[in-house]
C-alpha cells in the first residue's frame, strides 16, 4: 500500500480544492526528493476511480519509465506512447513522449487519446513550444505541472499557463523530517568568470567551457575530492561534453575510478555507466546536463559542481541530486568549484515561488540575509557556513574568523556586504489577500487580517482593496508561528499578574 506523508497528503488535498474552485491550470513545486512522482500517482489513481482519462506528460525517456514504474506501485494500468513502445490503447492512462506525441498526433492511424486530466513533468519546460501545440488540443483538460524549480533562465514567466501555484514543503522542512539529508558545502576554488557573456539569461557555453577546462581547475576537482570526499559516490557537473570527459579521465589517472555520461550516448552506452556507479564498480561520474533532471541514485553522496549558472533552479537541480537518504548516509557534500554557493547561497534557503507572466521579470522571492548570514567561506578548511554573532567559529574545524581573514575573502569575491531590502508592494499585497481568506474562512473580522499584517512588517497595509487568495504554506506556517507566539505572551502576562 501506498500511503502519503502528510505533507504530500496536504498538497494533494489543496490541488483538489482548487480544482473545484475552477482553477484548471495548477502549478505544484516540491523540493527534489519530496516525491513529486507519488503524489502525481496518488491523483491519477483517484482521477481513474471516478471514471477519468489521464496523460502523464514528460520530454525524457527516463522520466516516462521512471512513472511507469510509480504507476504499476499503485497498481495502475497504464499504456506508454513513446518510440519503441507498442502502444495500448484500451486503458484510461496513457504516459506520453512529448516528442512522440507530437511527431504521431496528425498522423491518420494515431488515435490521439482523450484526457480529462493532464500532468506535466518538469513543468518549468512546458512554456515550450512542444508543450503549447499538446496543450492546445485539450483546452478543456485539467493541469497539473511538477516542478522544483518553477522559473526559467531564459525569464519566461509560467504565469502565463497556470493560474495558481501549490508548494509542497521545503527543503529545510523535509530534512528536519529527515525525508532529506542535511548539508555539507565546500569552496575550495572560485574560478574566474570576468568578460564572459551572458546569453539566454546564462553564461555563453562555449566560453565557459573553455574558462573551466584547464588542467589545473581540473586537477584541483580531483586533489580537493581527494581530500575532503574520500570514497562517497560521487556525480560531477561538467560545462561541456569535453570538459566532463577530462575530469573523468583525471580521476582515472588518479586510480580513483570514474565514468562519463552525456546526452549524445545511446541509450545502452548511458545506462552501462549508471550501472556501473549504482553498482560501487566506479565511485564518480561525470556528466554534462544529462543528471539534472528525472534522475535519482540515493547513494549519491558527493556532488561537485564545476558548471558555473546564474541559474538558481539548475543549481537547485544539481545539488537536489543527492539529498536522498541511504543506509549509513548522514549528509551529503556539496564541493563548489564553480562559485554557485556566492551566486544563489545555501539550497535549504527560505524560498518564497510566484507565479509570474512573460511581461514580468521572472521572480523567487527569497528571504535577503544579513552580511552576517550570508555564505562565508573558512580560510581554513574551506568549509562553508553560516556564522552568527553566538558561533561564529567554522562548524567543522572550530577556527574562529578574524577581520584580516574576512578582508581576503571580500577580495576573492567570497564575502559581500548584502543589505536587508523591504519587501515589494506586490509581496506585501499578496500577503493581506492570502490573510485575508484565511481570516474569511475561520470567520474573523478583516481587522484581524490588518493586525496579523502589522505583526510582521510593522504597519498597517495600505492597500485594504485586494481580494482574498488562497494562502501559501509560507503564509500557514508565517500564522502557525504567530499563534504560538501569541499563546506564549497570554501565557506570560497571566503568569505576571498570578493568574
Amino acid at each position: 500500500m501506498n500511503q502519503l506523508r502528510p505533507y504530500q497528503q496536504d498538497t494533494v488535498n489543496k490541488i483538489k480544492t482548487l480544482f473545484r474552485h475552477n482553477h484548471k491550470r495548477i502549478l505544484l513545486c516540491a523540493p527534489t526528493g519530496s516525491g513529486k512522482t507519488v503524489m502525481a500517482a496518488d491523483m491519477i489513481k483517484q482521477a481513474v476511480a471516478n471514471n477519468k482519462k489521464v496523460l502523464f506528460v514528460a520530454h525524457r525517456r527516463e522520466l516516462i519509465m521512471q512513472c511507469s514504474k510509480k504507476l504499476y506501485e499503485f497498481g495502475i494500468r497504464h499504456g506508454i506512447i513513446m518510440a519503441g513502445k507498442s502502444h495500448q490503447e484500451d486503458v484510461p492512462v496513457q504516459v506520453v513522449s512529448i516528442q512522440t506525441f507530437n511527431a504521431r498526433k496528425d498522423n491518420y492511424d494515431f488515435d490521439v487519446p482523450d484526457a480529462d486530466l493532464i500532468i506535466l513533468d518538469e513543468a518549468h519546460r512546458s512554456t515550450s513550444n512542444s508543450f503549447q501545440k499538446m496543450l492546445e488540443m485539450y483546452n478543456d483538460a485539467f493541469v497539473v505541472g511538477l516542478t522544483a524549480t518553477p522559473c526559467r533562465t531564459d525569464g519566461k514567466g509560467l504565469g502565463d499557463l497556470y493560474t495558481k501555484l501549490v508548494q509542497s514543503s521545503t527543503i529545510s522542512n523535509l530534512m528536519l523530517d529527515n525525508y532529506l539529508v542535511g548539508m555539507k558545502y565546500l569552496a575550495p576554488t572560485v574560478p574566474d568568470l570576468k568578460g564572459l557573456k551572458i546569453f539566454a539569461g546564462d553564461y555563453e557555453k562555449r566560453k565557459l567551457a573553455s574558462r573551466m577546462n584547464t588542467p589545473k581547475l581540473v586537477g584541483d576537482i580531483v586533489q580537493h575530492w581527494k581530500e575532503h570526499a574520500k570514497d562517497r559516490p560521487t556525480v560531477v557537473f561538467a560545462t561541456s561534453v569535453a570538459h566532463s570527459i577530462q575530469i573523468a579521465k583525471m580521476f582515472n589517472d588518479n586510480n580513483i575510478s570514474a565514468g562519463h555520461i552525456d546526452g549524445n550516448m545511446d541509450e545502452e552506452d548511458r545506462e552501462a555507466q549508471l550501472r556501473l556507479l549504482r553498482e560501487g564498480q566506479i565511485k564518480v561520474l561525470a556528466n554534462c546536463m544529462i543528471l539534472t533532471e528525472g534522475w535519482d541514485e540515493p547513494q549519491i553522496s558527493c556532488v561537485v559542481i564545476a558548471r558555473p549558472t546564474k541559474s538558481f533552479g539548475l543549481y537547485l537541480q544539481m545539488i537536489g541530486r543527492s539529498l536522498r537518504p541511504y543506509k549509513d548516509k548522514n549528509n551529503t557534500l556539496i564541493i563548489d568549484h564553480s562559485g554557485c554557493i556566492y551566486e544563489h547561497g545555501f539550497a535549504d534557503d527560505p524560498i518564497e515561488w510566484q507565479l509570474t507572466s512573460s511581461k514580468e521579470k521572472a521572480l523567487q522571492k527569497r528571504e535577503q540575509r544579513l552580511s552576517e548570514k550570508q555564505p562565508f567561506t573558512c580560510v581554513k578548511c574551506d568549509t562553508v557556513y553560516k556564522p552568527t554573532k553566538e558561533y561564529p567559529e567554522c562548524p567543522n574545524c572550530a577556527f574562529v574568523p578574524t577581520k584580516q581573514d574576512k578582508d581576503v575573502l571580500v577580495k576573492q569575491g567570497r564575502l559581500k556586504e548584502i543589505k536587508k531590502k523591504e519587501p515589494t508592494r506586490y509581496v506585501k499585497e499578496n500577503f493581506y489577500a492570502e490573510l485575508l481568506y484565511i481570516a474569511r474562512q475561520k470567520g474573523y473580522a478583516d481587522g484581524w487580517a490588518s493586525w496579523v499584517f502589522k505583526d510582521k512588517f510593522k504597519h498597517f497595509p495600505r492597500n485594504k482593496s485586494v481580494k482574498a487568495k488562497f494562502p501559501t504554506s509560507e503564509v500557514l506556517g508565517f500564522i502557525q508561528h504567530y499563534n504560538i507566539k501569541r499563546a506564549k505572551h497570554q501565557q506570560a502576562v497571566k503568569k505576571m499578574l498570578g493568574g
